[in-house]
Parts: structure tokens; C-alpha cells; sequence
């Protein structure tokens, strides 16, 4: 099964919905997944800077794909990173680089993104397969058809909540691909602390640079949020101990913070930002 050809996105959403997307965006609608036996939608953000030049660029890959660009395709508010991407690489050519935005699997999402079975709600297992895709599949096609900075210190994964989580766990899977890793409303009170035991299992690079967030409002439920922010700060300190050195693993706790792309698309400029650094 062969991939789609990007198309700007004006080709591609033709429908009378109001699209809020800014800058060079392309889509790609059908790209194949074999390790899922599927296919999903691809976005792709260009910098401004792109076409007039010969010029390399970072690239970070991001999940929930619909919700990072496009409010109308978005499963409730979108991100704005592009125009977030836009404003910055104005004030500063370094911060441009390239995005991609792979869509999530709707109801496969948990499925998806997640390494292991939760046998209590029934869902996870596909996680090895879909970081698999990234590493194999998506890295390889974006960087032989776009001017990317191949290498691990340039290239990003970033998500929120299980979107962190199989961020984090992809990076740990595939350490030579992925070497920045944005994990924002990071949980993991789903797995029996299988992430913790994959860290302390696996060779960690110590050239890994991780964010991890959680807002003291992820739910309405303080229990949980407490519960949150401890899962958080232990992934952190066990990235430590792996063999991570401190300086590059940073943990915000966010005042206010919910389990929103309200304040996720605020966090971002700041993630990307701190990402970036050698």
C-alpha cells in the first residue's frame, strides 16, 4: 500500500468547516501503517523559512494530529502550533522547525498509545507497534523527502497525557531516532508502573533531553491529581538515576494547569524552546 501525496492542506480540507490553519501547512490523508495494518492522516508544517533556501531543520513528531494545527478537526481546542511556530520563527530563525502531526486513532487512540494491557478498562497493547511505525515507517519517509536534521539531538517527540506517555516511551524504545522528548500532562496511573521498569531495564542515553509537565488542576478529583504529580516526579527522578543527568530533565508543575490544550498550547513555546538547547 503506497502513501498519499502531500497536498496543501487547502486541496485536502475542502469542506465548508472554518479552518484555522496558519503558515505551510501540507497533508498527506492516507499514510500507511503497516505495523497496525492501517493507515492515518499526516500533517506536516513547513517553516517560513523553507522555500527560500537550502537550509536543515529540527523536526518534532507530535500525537493527536488533528488537534495540533485546526481547531475544526481538532476533538475539542486545538494547539495553534503554527501559529505559534510562526510568531517565534519570526523573533528568531533558530527556533523554526518542522512539524509532524500524525492523527490519532479514535477509538484505537488508547490502544495505541499505550505498551501494555490495562486489564481493568480494557485497553492498551498496540503501543510497541505504533512506536515502531514512528521509528521505522514515518522518520524515514520525512527524512528522505524533506531537509531535515536526521539526528536524535534534533529530533522531538512530543505529546500530552497518554500522548507524553507513549512519547516518553518511543524515545526509550528508540533512543537513536528520537533524543527530545515533550511530555506534557505526563501520567502513568494506568500501568502498573511499566514505564518505571522499562526505564530501569533499558540502556538510557544520557544524551536524552525530557520535559515533563502536570498542572495541580489535571482533574477535579485532588486525589488524583496528588497522584499525578507524584507519578511525574518519579519518572523523573528514575530517568535520573538511569543514567540521565539532571540538568536535562526537566519537571514543571503547573498552578492552574488542566488536562487541556488550554494549557498545553501555553506550555508549548516554553517546551520547545527548552527542547531545542544543545
Amino acid at each position: 500500500m503506497s502513501h498519499s501525496v502531500p497536498l496543501s492542506w487547502r486541496e485536502v480540507l475542502i469542506n465548508e468547516d472554518e479552518h484555522t490553519i496558519t503558515g505551510d501547512v501540507q497533508i498527506m490523508s492516507t499514510f500507511n501503517v503497516p505495523q497496525l495494518q492501517t493507515e492515518r492522516r499526516v500533517w506536516i508544517y513547513l517553516p517560513r523559512s523553507y522555500n527560500n533556501g537550502d537550509r536543515s531543520y529540527p523536526v518534532i513528531y507530535m500525537q493527536d494530529g488533528q488537534n495540533v494545527f485546526n481547531q475544526a478537526t481538532s476533538w475539542g481546542t486545538e494547539w495553534g502550533v503554527d501559529e505559534t511556530l510562526e510568531r517565534m520563527g519570526q523573533e528568531d530563525p533558530a527556533l523554526e522547525a518542522i512539524v509532524v502531526a500524525i492523527d490519532n486513532g479514535g477509538k484505537e487512540r488508547n490502544n495505541e498509545y499505550n505498551f501494555t494491557i490495562n486489564a481493568e478498562y480494557g485497553f492498551g497493547g498496540k503501543g510497541a507497534a505504533y512506536a515502531e511505525f514512528l521509528a521505522e515507517t514515518l522518520k524515514p519517509y520525512i527524512d528522505s523527502h524533506y531537509r531535515t536534521l536526521p539526528e536524535p539531538e534534533h529530533t522531538m517527540i512530543t505529546g500530552s497525557s497518554f500522548g507524553a506517555y507513549i512519547a516518553l516511551y518511543t524515545s526509550i524504545r528508540f533512543p537513536d531516532q528520537f533524543g527530545r522528548v515533550g511530555g506534557i500532562s505526563f501520567v502513568m496511573w494506568h500501568d502498573n508502573g511499566a514505564i518505571i521498569q522499562l526505564i530501569q531495564q533499558s540502556v538510557i542515553s544520557p544524551a536524552l533531553r525530557i520535559y515533563l509537565s502536570i498542572g495541580d488542576l489535571e482533574t477535579d478529583k485532588p486525589d488524583f491529581n496528588q497522584i499525578a504529580y507524584e507519578h511525574a516526579v518519579q519518572a523523573r527522578q528514575t530517568l535520573i538515576a538511569a543514567g540521565v543527568p539532571e540538568s536535562r530533565v526537566r519537571f514543571d508543575y503547573v498552578p492552574g494547569g488542566t488536562h487541556h490544550e488550554s494549557t498545553w498550547s501555553k506550555l508549548f513555546p516554553e517546551v520547545h524552546r527548552w527542547l531545542l538547547q544543545p
